[in-house]
């Protein structure tokens, strides 16, 4: 605004982030989490590549159909695990589909090869945010799955006793005690509680959905069947070494390794629980089998789980993105800009409006996980966008003219616009017929350029009206009637040599002033008919240095990698503004105390 000071440099309402939220932020970054992937993926192969000359001797000792039924089994086995994790997470009130689910826990699963136990739970919570999973909730859900998996093996392993002798386990034994325990802890009256407490220690939100009898009975029923394949598999390798084959050395296969899959579970110093679950199997099968034999069993049933894991993140890792969809390149300030926003979009599916959304480029990564409508003003651009977004999601809107073109009772759990409100003249009763569209709770959320003194050429080019203090974007958002109203700063270091790239551009294409507008760009909310110059401007400012080829645009995304990360520990630094406040409830709609 002007008649307003332009040196101050902190974002109104945005405290500095404690030394807890600045470690999170790094974990959440693309590199830690690629970093994280490859590591795994390391550690999973190497599993495999490190006993090759054992795989040999089982590739001469066992036919081909045999070893190919095994590796069957073992893919059934993961996935009847996933099953059962996706029961309770949909017990909880994250139901997913097949796709979703195995894009969430196969990649999930490479967690398991990085010593320390809890890694595989970190990846399911990040990759379960990208698809709209609260993070607590598939914690949670990893958390009780584990348990439940816990318990049945236990029961599986005790319905086996009678033909295997408890003192094979040796010092293991013990485990068995722990069943009467954990199966009281995993009563749904009982593991509520627990939950609940669990969270108020942590200072989080209770669970929305507790869980239910049939979400855990179906739970237990898919990890039961997982461990008669998981048991199934050893006994189909070990008789083709020379186990008998009857029903007590099946018993002795299913319970021996859903025992020795517990006894693997608590040693998490070790990546999957490697040595310890082998130990325990060959106890169980020193009586059936000469020990080179079993060995050899036990390797070669570790492996083809490890590859039925292998497989299942490559399937999730390509279920991570719409089939045959390739999403439009972003400009390198857009990047940095979409790395803030991302982190601000609601992690559960919402109706989100997005005002001005250009060519799509934003809007088709925002519709992958949320319910998208768009209004642009802009002609070409809408034609643009609108065939972007039909690749990404056939429901999705993108409607040419302004608000005016959307029901007048339509609201929206979230309204973005992305270096929108600077175009507009009027920009505080934009702010309110923007918040006017914002569901009760709902928020809004936009973007523009920061600071009022380094208005330039290129603010010129592109149509602005003006660039705002932080301190005053604030008060604009609060009085739209918005609560909660926080003001960051985004870009640094990069935006500030991005920006001087655009204004000695801007500066070698002086504005025309009787430029006309093109045809079907409509003049911007708020700006004056008679200025055409303005409508043309801004409409073209949405196509300006977009990045067309596809080796562009990959170029930009890994180049601005970096510099996404960085800005994050700069939160007060940048040339850019990202906003967002909360539409409070209307009082009609607040319960009586």
């Amino acid at each position: 605004m002007t008649g307003t000071p332009a040196g101050r440099t902190h974002a109104a309402g945005a405290g500095r982030p404690g030394a807890v939220a600045r470690l999170l932020a790094v974990l959440r970054s693309p590199w830690v989490r690629w970093g994280f992937l490859v590591l795994a993926l390391a550690l999973a192969v190497y599993a495999v590549v490190s006993v090759q000359d054992e795989l040999a001797d089982a590739a001469a000792a066992l036919s081909a159909g045999r070893l190919a039924a095994a590796a069957l089994l073992a893919v059934l086995f993961v996935g009847c695990t996933l099953l059962s994790w996706r029961a309770v997470l949909a017990d909880l009130g994250s139901p997913l589909g097949p796709r979703t689910a195995v894009a969430v826990f196969g990649i999930s699963q490479l967690g398991k090869y990085v010593p320390g136990g809890v890694w595989n739970v970190v990846a399911a919570a990040e990759v379960g945010a990208d698809h709209g999973v609260p993070r607590r909730r598939t914690v949670t859900a990893t958390a009780v799955a584990t348990g439940v998996g816990l318990v049945s093996g236990a029961v599986v392993g005790v319905v086996a006793l009678p033909f295997l002798a408890v003192e094979t386990l040796q010092g293991w034994s013990w485990v068995l005690w722990l069943l009467p325990a954990v199966v009281v802890l995993l009563l749904p009256p009982v593991l509520n509680r627990l939950l609940d407490a669990a969270l108020r220690l942590a200072r989080r939100l209770p669970l929305e959905h507790p869980l239910s009898w049939r979400g855990l009975g179906a739970a237990a029923g898919w990890a039961v069947a997982g461990w008669l394949l998981a048991g199934g598999q050893v006994w189909l390798l070990a008789t083709g070494l020379g186990m008998a084959s009857d029903v007590r050395t099946a018993a002795l296969a299913v319970g021996g390794y859903a025992l020795a899959w517990m006894v693997g579970f608590l040693v998490v110093v070790v990546p999957a629980g490697a040595g310890a679950r082998e130990l325990v199997l060959l106890a169980v099968l020193a009586g059936a089998l000469p020990h080179a034999e079993v060995l050899l069993v036990v390797l070669v049933s570790r492996v083809l789980v490890t590859l039925a894991d292998l497989l299942f993140a490559g399937l999730g890792a390509l279920g991570r993105r719409p089939a045959g969809v390739r999403f439009a390149p972003l400009a390198p300030r857009a990047w940095l800009r979409w790395d803030v926003v991302r982190r601000l979009l609601p992690a559960t599916r919402s109706t989100v409006l997005e005002i001005g959304c250009g060519q799509g480029g934003v809007g088709m990564r925002i519709a992958v996980r949320h319910d998208y409508t768009a209004v642009e003003l802009d002609a070409d651009s809408c034609r643009v966008a609108r065939e972007r977004l039909a690749a990404v999601d056939p429901d999705a809107r993108v409607l040419h003219g302004d608000l005016t073109v959307l029901p007048p009772e339509e609201r929206f759990d979230v309204v973005c616009a992305f270096e929108v409100i600077e175009h507009v003249e009027d920009d505080a009763a934009a702010l309110v017929e923007w918040a006017a569209r914002v569901r009760p709770g709902g928020m809004l959320l936009l973007s523009t350029p920061a600071d009022p003194d380094r208005f330039g050429p290129w603010d010129e080019m592109a149509g602005h009206y003006r660039r705002y203090d932080p301190d005053d974007l604030r008060e604009l958002l609060s009085a739209a009637g918005l609560a909660d109203v926080v003001v960051r700063r985004y870009d640094a270091p990069l935006g500030y040599l991005l920006e001087a790239v655009r204004d000695r551009l801007a500066r070698r294409q002086p504005v025309r002033a009787g430029a006309e507008a093109p045809a079907g760009a409509d003049v911007p909310a708020g700006a004056p008919a008679s200025d055409p110059g303005l409508a043309a401007r801004t409409a073209d400012s949405g196509r300006r240095l977009q990045p067309r080829a596809r080796l562009t645009g990959i170029a930009t995304a890994v180049g601005t990698w970096p510099f996404r990360l960085l800005q994050r520990a700069l939160p007060h630094a940048g040339t850019g503004l990202v906003a967002v406040g909360t539409r409070p409830p209307d009082p009609e709609h607040r319960s009586d105390p």
